[in-house]
């Protein structure tokens, strides 16, 4: 290694020190364990599972967090342990679909258009308008999830869960996360129902 590579490697490493000089301190020596060796995934969620609420928040997050305590009395100490403590599941998306098919309703108009209400609604939106308008050879959790954020609709706070529920209200008759399918009552919701009239 000549002169050149090696400051660049140092460089990395006090980029990375000072990354993980900012995780909790339970989960420092994990973080550079993978950075520098092989730690299997297994570990690291050991490792943040054992970790408090508190401690997987970020240093700024942790101030506000204090500050709002201290400031509002216990009651605020137990709201942000409760709030902190939620784990919503991730929701990928697909960064690679057209929203705005040439030639086709995109999709935020096609949205505004059916003013969907509630997620089952929003959900079944969003599998029509991809498997009817942008004719895709199949619908995906990932794809709506981009549908939901192209709308600017807030996530369900599990969204696999959130196919599960359209498909128990009759909107879907498949939830599975690479194969979401309409069933009768989500083509008619779509169809004949959307937008509601009050």
């Amino acid at each position: 290694m000549n002169d050149n590579e090696f400051e660049t490697q140092l460089d990395r490493v006090r980029r990375a020190a000072e990354v993980v000089n900012t995780l909790p301190k339970k989960l420092q020596a994990t973080a550079f364990q993978i950075l520098f060796s092989d730690v299997s995934v297994d570990r690291v969620e050991a490792a943040s599972s054992t970790a408090t609420p508190q401690e997987t928040q970020a240093p700024a997050e942790r101030a506000t967090t204090n500050d709002d305590a201290k400031t509002n009395g216990a009651g605020a100490t137990r709201k942000a342990r409760r709030n902190g403590s939620k784990n919503p599941k991730a929701a990928p998306q697909d960064r690679e679909l057209e929203l705005f098919p040439e030639g086709k309703t995109s999709f935020t108009a096609f949205a505004t258009e059916k003013a969907a209400k509630n997620h089952d609604e929003k959900y079944t939106v969003a599998v029509w308008w991809l498997l009817r308008v942008l004719e895709a050879p199949a619908a995906t959790v990932p794809q709506v999830v981009s549908c939901y954020m192209a709308a600017g609709w807030a996530l369900p706070s599990d969204v696999a869960n959130a196919a599960s529920q359209a498909r128990k209200a009759g909107y879907l008759s498949s939830a599975k996360a690479d194969d979401l399918k309409l069933g009768s009552l989500g083509i008619n919701l779509v169809n004949n129902q959307l937008p509601r009239t009050k």
